[in-house]
């Protein structure tokens, strides 16, 4: 379990979570500046910045290999999964969306 929440510091971007053992990996990607990080119990192991709509990350702990991938489902609503490889295994999936779930919810202006 982390002792502080390193993702708090990051404003505008979105949050993944994940728990393996004893161990939590913190996912974090920028909505504007393409920066992505991830941590492991509150240890940077792996940045990047990234334009593209699939972007990766893989680095080695515990003697284990870990990879981190996010995925742009749809790049008009925001919506990003992220998923956690252990070993090649898939171990959680997430998908967020940079805007509200139910439509009534977001205003556009013209």
């Amino acid at each position: 379990m982390m002792k502080n929440d390193i993702l708090n510091t990051k404003k505008l971007g979105y949050k993944f979570y994940f728990q393996d053992g004893d161990n939590q990996i913190a996912c974090f990607g920028s909505y504007f500046t393409g920066k992505e990080e991830v941590y492991i119990n509150d240890d940077l192991v792996s940045s990047r910045r990234s334009v593209n709509i699939k972007s990766s990350h893989t680095f080695d702990f515990e003697n284990s290999q870990y990879q981190v991938k996010f995925d742009m489902l749809n790049i008009l609503t925001g919506r990003l999964e992220c998923t956690l490889y252990k070993d090649q295994e898939v171990l959680a999936k997430q998908v967020q969306s940079s805007l509200p779930s139910a439509p009534k919810k977001a205003a556009f202006l013209f």
